[in-house]
Formats: C-alpha cells, sequence, structure tokens
C-alpha cells in the first residue's frame, strides 16, 4: 500500500507542544519546590527553555534554548526557578503599559479592534483604555508579590501564589472584564468569550508585527 506524502501532517503541532510544556511548567515547579527534588526543578527550568524556542523557532531560539538550559550548571535549579514569575509579570506591565504613551493604542483596545474587526465606537475606545491600565497595574502587582514571596515567605506559600493564585487572578480579571464589560455596554454588540480568547491568542502571534500608533 502506498502512503501519499502529502497526506502525512505531524502529529503534535508546536502549538500543542507549546500548550503542553505550558501547564507543566507550574505543575513541575510547584513538585520541585514541596518535594525538594533538584531534578525536578532542573525539568521545570529546561520547560522555560522549550517554550522560549517554541516560541521563537530558528537560530535566535535556539540560541536562548542553550542558554537557559546551561543556567543550572551555574546556579541552583530553585533559586532559579524564583525568576520567571517576577520577570514575566513586569514584562508584560511594560509591555502593556508602553501603549498608554500619547499617540500610541492601548493593549486592549487593539484586541478589541482585533475581535470587531473594525474601529472602536468612542465609549468602548475610552473603556479599553482604562482596562489597559488596570492590566498593567494588575501585572506590577503580581510582581510585586511574587518578588516579596520569594523573599520573606516560605517556598511553598510562593509555590502556591506564583504557580495557582496568579493564574487563577487572570483568568478571574480576564472574564469579569468580559462580564462587567458586557452589562455596561450593553447597547454594543459582543462577541462570545470563546470568540475573544481566540483573539488574544491569535494577538500574541501578530504582536512583533503590530503597529501602535494611530
Amino acid at each position: 500500500m502506498r502512503i501519499r506524502l502529502e497526506s502525512l501532517r505531524p502529529l503534535i503541532s508546536r502549538q500543542s507542544l507549546g500548550a503542553v510544556v505550558l501547564v507543566a511548567y507550574p505543575v513541575l515547579t510547584h513538585a520541585a519546590v514541596t518535594t525538594g527534588l533538584g531534578y525536578l526543578a532542573s525539568a521545570a527550568w529546561l520547560c522555560l527553555a522549550a517554550l522560549l524556542y517554541l516560541s521563537f523557532p530558528g537560530k535566535w531560539g535556539l540560541a536562548g534554548f542553550a542558554l537557559l538550559a546551561a543556567a543550572p550548571l551555574v546556579a541552583e535549579p530553585d533559586v532559579l526557578l524564583k525568576l520567571p514569575p517576577v520577570v514575566f509579570n513586569v514584562a508584560l506591565a511594560v509591555w502593556f503599559g508602553r501603549t498608554l504613551a500619547p499617540g500610541e493604542e492601548p493593549m486592549i483596545s487593539w484586541f478589541a479592534r482585533l475581535v470587531r474587526e473594525t474601529e472602536l465606537p468612542a465609549d468602548i475606545a475610552r473603556y479599553t483604555r482604562w482596562s489597559t491600565v488596570i492590566w498593567t497595574a494588575f501585572f506590577v502587582s503580581m510582581a510585586a508579590a511574587s518578588a516579596a514571596l520569594a523573599v520573606l515567605a516560605t517556598p511553598h506559600a510562593w509555590s502556591v501564589f506564583t504557580n495557582g493564585i496568579d493564574y487563577l487572578l487572570v483568568g478571574a480579571l480576564f472574564v469579569g472584564e468580559y462580564v462587567f464589560r458586557r452589562v455596561r455596554y450593553g447597547h454594543h454588540e459582543h462577541r462570545p468569550l470563546a470568540d475573544v480568547v481566540r483573539t488574544v491568542v491569535r494577538a500574541g502571534k501578530l504582536a512583533p508585527r503590530r503597529t501602535t500608533r494611530r
């Protein structure tokens, strides 16, 4: 029986593998903290390295993977794991916050425009700007809390917050903002929440090509 080459497809896509790694990272991190097993901390750190390469495939992504993968050779993995929650939240705060500068399109306004596929009504534009402010402040708060817990709290308490509560708070703010917008601005048409989630995922891929000047 002949197999047509064009009918073959990868069993696991880059996006699917990235999702698996993204879920595995907090699980492995919490397991490393609660058990004290160094190899679990190393595995969690390798998840971060893999996620970097999957996000930026190519020679630069491979170089980043190699650097991150080698980091546990020069520093304790359990110490390294305290850094990502702070770095990620600071990076997100900067990513959102810089779009609040004069002449820039606020990040949530951009998301909303991608969902609607048209320009925003004036009241929605004002609301999405304030929503961007709230998200920026949220990420700053999460970075500060993660840093404080890393220094002052027990490793278990730090892990519960950064690998559990943090994600729940992100989800709660995302869903809460969507519900509030539908109630407060019910006179406008709103897309289903699933469409909003898909748009946020797509926006992450479009971000490098995003034109913020309006």
